[in-house]
């Protein structure tokens, strides 16, 4: 058995060797080409630190021209490529010796980024930096692709290729987007950006090797009878596979999360002509959490609860979701205005600003951003066509998209005559409407619930009037010491407002 399966080896190893030179495939030579650049030198150190530096800047200024020119000049696939040939040939020294490269060179590039953060007075996240802190199901199918074509362009010589796959992978963004986040202290920005530079690696490491493979590329064991190098390569595999794995489970069940949200929205909101605004899915370990704005004509009740209900039966991991909901005239118009891309620009307040106005597609009066873009305030015209609960929808679902942002709304001033104190909503909304209208109202209170009855030494909970007074002080609303309206019959834990 054993004298078959060494015949069977050798002859599948023949036609290989003859599938390589029928192909033109000098190993030898194609092996030199691979190692010379996949090593340490000098131009490595320097290209590096260039296309470190340029793409840091690109991404502080959000500019995709600027980040594209670091991507042609980083030096970064060849170390890679090595990567994936030295384990196709089970070649110990030249793996070491791309690691090698590899971690200097990524530790060059960090060291780089984290000091032009730094220095730099742009400490805001851009869309490119954001683009970066998640990577996706196609950044995957990207890098494989990119490898192959990567170890291609090696094998066949074919040098025009290599910076096309430059281009697709995008290997020293990540690498600088994790130096922003490090720099501003941004360890969500950081890891995100980690997982996508991983995710790249890995897959051209291992899309190149395989394609190393298909061309005959295979190890001489006879020249290295040593077991413990095999053993080396596997542990290699799996090390460079644990952080695609994980990105890879939170990818797959985002996306499942995103496509049974849309599938549950359309059942959900069936005839009430429906259309998903907003929507952001995130997979934290065995959790997922979902947040959606849905532009519709009608409300539906108990939406956010059969949504929720809907996930964690299809998904089977515990689910949180917030789905709130926008009546609008035209949905379609609604959802479209929000899916517009920003154009880009260089001042990131300004590239805050055009995105914050393609994701509010309601009329406005005006749409102001502080000079360090983190707060905004949004004034929406009586046309509008949003009462106060839509607005006030609106505010949370900008304010989920837009992190570290304060997003203010604020709706056409209107008439408030009650607020059901029994109703935590209602006097939620009613305290951020005040709040937005900067309103000082006189309040009278109708029959306020008393604070339910406590043990012997037990603190009492405030009551209904107290619970309501906290709230709204808490919002920097201070009440006219006059009193509101007066009670009618009926009346019964209610507060009455009139506005001065």
């Amino acid at each position: 058995m054993k004298t078959e399966s060494a015949s069977a080896r050798e002859n599948r190893n023949i036609a290989r060797r003859a599938l390589a030179a029928r192909l033109g495939v000098d190993h030898s030579v194609v092996a030199l080409s691979v190692y010379d650049n996949g090593g340490l030198t000098g131009r490595y150190l320097m290209m590096t630190v260039i296309s470190a530096a340029i793409a840091a800047l690109g991404l502080m200024l959000g500019s995709p021209a600027v980040v594209i020119g670091a991507m042609l000049v980083s030096p970064m696939m060849g170390p890679i490529v090595a990567l994936g040939f030295s384990l196709a040939l089970l070649d110990w020294e030249e793996l070491k010796r791309a690691v090698k490269a590899l971690a200097v060179g990524v530790g060059l590039a960090l060291a780089v980024a984290i000091l032009l953060t730094l220095l730099s007075p742009l400490k805001e996240p851009t869309s490119e930096i954001l683009a970066r802190t998640r990577p996706n199901f196609f950044d995957l199918l990207i890098a494989v692709f990119s490898g192959v074509a990567g170890a291609y362009a090696v094998i066949r010589q074919r040098g025009e290729t290599i910076i096309g796959v430059a281009i697709a992978t995008a290997l020293m963004p990540p690498v600088a987007t994790v130096g922003f986040g490090l720099g501003t202290g941004d360890l969500r920005i950081a890891g995100g950006a980690v997982f996508l530079f991983m995710t790249n690696l890995v897959a051209i490491a291992l899309a190149a090797t395989l394609t190393a493979g298909f061309y005959g590329f295979r190890p001489r064991l006879l020249e290295r009878p040593a077991p413990w190098r095999g053993v080396a390569v596997v542990v290699v595999f799996v090390l460079l596979s644990i952080p695609l794995a994980l990105s890879l489970r939170s990818i797959g069940l985002e996306s499942r999360a995103t496509a049974e949200t849309r599938l549950a929205v359309n059942d959900i909101f069936s005839g009430a002509d429906s259309r998903v605004t907003l929507l952001d899915a995130r997979a934290d370990g065995d959790k997922v959490t979902v947040s959606a704005l849905v532009s519709t004509r009608a409300l539906v009740a108990d939406a956010q609860a059969r949504l929720q209900e809907r996930l964690t039966a299809a998904l089977h991991v515990p689910v949180e979701a917030t789905l709130d909901q926008i009546v609008v005239a035209d949905p379609q118009a609604a959802a479209r205005a929000v899916q517009a891309s920003a154009a880009s620009a260089p001042d990131p307040v300004a590239a805050l600003r055009g995105r914050l106005s393609d994701s509010v597609p309601f009329a406005t009066d005006a749409l102001m951003v502080d000079g360090e873009g983190r707060r905004a305030v949004v004034l929406l015209r009586p046309d509008a066509g949003l009462d106060l609960s839509s607005a006030f929808a609106l505010e949370k679902a900008l304010r989920a998209k837009f992190e570290g942002v304060d997003v203010w709304v604020t709706p056409p001033l209107e008439g408030m005559e009650t607020v059901d104190l029994a109703d935590a909503d209602a006097r939620a909304q009613a305290a951020w409407a005040l709040a937005r209208w900067r309103a000082r109202p006189r309040l009278r209170f109708c029959r306020p619930d008393p604070a339910p009855a406590v043990g012997e030494g037990e603190t009492a909970p405030p009551d209904a009037r107290e619970r309501f007074l906290a709230e709204l002080a808490a919002t920097g609303v201070s009440v006219a010491a006059e009193d509101g309206p007066a009670c009618r019959a009926g009346d019964r834990n209610l507060a009455r407002i009139a506005l001065t």
